[in-house]
């Protein structure tokens, strides 16, 4: 370990930092804490000092990430992106602060930018939806099959990948989520590798109840291997880069909407938000999220119809 002090630069706690953190959070944390490092902290910080690092120089920083952060020079990046940025840089000088090597800074006096940018909810219409569910029928595989899944539990792709027998209950018609598949980018050695790990939170391990017919549809894919996994019926898995050009394929072939895999998701939340009967607790849930408020903040505002519906309701008043 390298004695680090006052005049260590930025770069080296930042080395050191991100060796002590290898074996204390999961590979793709890690290797997104690298990523950031590498590509935003070190290229303007690098180089100071770490005790002549103030606040200043870091809203400056973030001014600047925001007007020409991205790293094809093309403009800056959103408010989300560099608060996690900022989260790496306050990790690694706390690093420094708690071995009483600097003071601590006042992370109050930070501020960001205003997000005035909606974030618009991409999900399917009825009838797209309708038109993609026909054609998995005429078509069905293990892979279509998986689309299905998605559309109908909500599930997150690389969740969908990593889904084996063994986390099938063909009597209780359930699925556990309890891993997920990833591609890691090891920057260091410019190389990447197929990850199978827990999902990043406790709420992502989940649960979720699945449509009656849904799971007569499963069955017939369903193998008594349980180490198998469930989109190619073998003991490894599909990638979620190779799914994702699976799905843009298959919507290519037959015609239909083209909209992100990612997109199914939504559509399940914004179909199961339509429904009175289904409360956002179980949403909430079923989707993994950590709270209901994350739930609302992302698909309160994407159901205009429904808004209309309950604004209507208000015509007996008149």
């Amino acid at each position: 370990m390298k004695l680090i002090t006052k005049n260590t630069t930025f770069k080296t706690l930042a080395h050191q930092w991100l060796k002590e953190k290898q074996t204390l959070v999961t590979p793709s944390t890690h290797a997104s804490f690298v990523l950031i490092t590498e590509n935003h902290l070190l290229p303007n910080l690098g180089k100071k000092k770490i005790s002549d690092i103030t606040e200043s120089d870091i809203q400056d920083f973030i001014f600047y990430l925001f007007n020409s952060g991205r790293l094809d020079n093309d403009g800056g990046l959103t408010v989300k992106t560099i608060r996690d940025i900022i989260l790496v840089l306050r990790l690694t000088l706390n690093y420094a602060y708690k071995e009483r090597i600097i003071d601590a800074l006042n992370w109050d006096l930070i501020e960001y930018p205003k997000d005035l940018k909606i974030k618009k909810v991409i999900a399917l219409s009825k009838d797209e939806e309708q038109m993609l569910i026909q054609t998995i029928y005429l078509n069905l595989t293990r892979k279509s099959v998986g689309i299905l899944l998605t559309l109908f539990t909500g599930l997150r792709i690389g969740e969908l990948c990593g889904l084996q027998m063994s986390d099938i209950s063909l009597i209780d018609k359930t699925i556990t989520v309890n891993k997920t598949v990833q591609r890691i980018y090891d920057k260091s050695n410019k190389t990447s590798y197929i990850h199978i790990g827990h999902p990043k939170t406790k709420s992502s391990q989940r649960t979720i109840p699945v449509p009656s017919l849904l799971m007569n549809i499963i069955k017939k894919f369903y193998t008594n291997n349980p180490n198998h996994f469930f989109l190619t019926g073998k003991m490894s898995p599909t990638e979620p880069r190779v799914y994702r050009q699976f799905f843009s394929r298959f919507v290519k072939k037959y015609k239909l909407t083209p909209v992100k895999f990612h997109e199914l998701r939504h559509t399940f939340a914004i179909r199961a938000i339509e429904i009175s009967d289904f409360d956002i607790k179980s949403l909430s849930e079923i989707l993994g999220h950590k709270n209901v408020s994350f739930t609302l903040n992302v698909y309160g505002r994407a159901n205009l119809q429904q808004k209309i519906k309950c604004m209507n309701l208000l015509n007996d008043l008149l």
